[in-house]
């Protein structure tokens, strides 16, 4: 369904259910931080309530595309990813708040990512493309992506073979995706720079984001002082 087939009246309260859930769910993790960081008391229910709200801004901000008139099969991929996006953030949620259930959680946004999500992706992907170069270069990117969700999740879980995959996805993804878009003569050059603009500031916030979940849920955000220390073990 696009956004042609909806009623106006709909549309409006799509787009202003849309709009209050993003100021709640932006609100609640802005407050979280600036809580934690203060240590005020609270923050663990805030920030349970920010992964909730995200959990559910996450699917509207994804399926949401007005003037979308794209096939089923994009439809599809789309709500897998918001779907897996929902849970992740779910899971990383209990995971932070030690409540049982975060580990299948995560292993399920994961590995739907990486299993469902990105093959249906490049399914579409490579539906009618006659160039093998393209063909190439976006399976390298989406067994690129792949293998970073699941390197990320095993390292999350403390699998072995975490770190082979988080290289190989680095290589394939930079020396392989992007380095064949970037020397790809066939794309305009105006069309070019606003992907990869798009593209590498999705990257280094998913970057930015994949390193704070590992500090924050396998080491401590502050080393403890000599004095503290003993203070505890008194």
């Amino acid at each position: 369904m696009t956004s042609k087939s909806i009623h106006p009246l709909k549309l409006n309260f799509m787009k202003k259910s849309l709009n209050v859930v993003g100021f709640i769910a932006a609100l609640l993790m802005f407050s979280t931080v600036v809580m934690k960081s203060n240590h005020l008391p609270g923050a663990g229910i805030v920030m349970v309530l920010a992964g909730v709200a995200l959990s559910i801004y996450l699917p509207f901000f994804l399926l949401y595309k007005p003037g979308d008139t794209s096939s089923s099969e994009k439809n599809i991929a789309g709500v897998v990813g918001a779907i897996s996006a929902s849970i992740l953030n779910l899971g990383i949620t209990f995971k932070f708040m030690h409540w049982p259930g975060a580990g299948v959680m995560i292993v399920l946004g994961l590995t739907s990512f990486a299993l469902v999500f990105m093959p249906i992706l490049l399914r579409k992907k490579l539906k009618g493309e006659a160039s093998e170069r393209k063909t190439t270069m976006n399976t390298l990117g989406a067994s690129g992506l792949t293998l970073f969700a699941l390197g990320i999740l095993f390292k999350i879980q403390y699998w072995p073979g975490a770190d082979v995959m988080l290289g190989l996805s680095v290589f394939l993804l930079f020396f392989g995706y992007f380095l064949m878009y970037m020397l790809d003569k066939s794309i305009e050059l105006e069309a070019k720079t606003n992907y990869l603009r798009k593209a590498f500031f999705a990257v280094i916030i998913g970057s930015v984001v994949a390193s704070l979940i590992l500090v924050a849920l396998n080491k401590p955000f502050l080393k403890q002082q000599p004095g503290q220390e003993v203070a505890v073990n008194k």
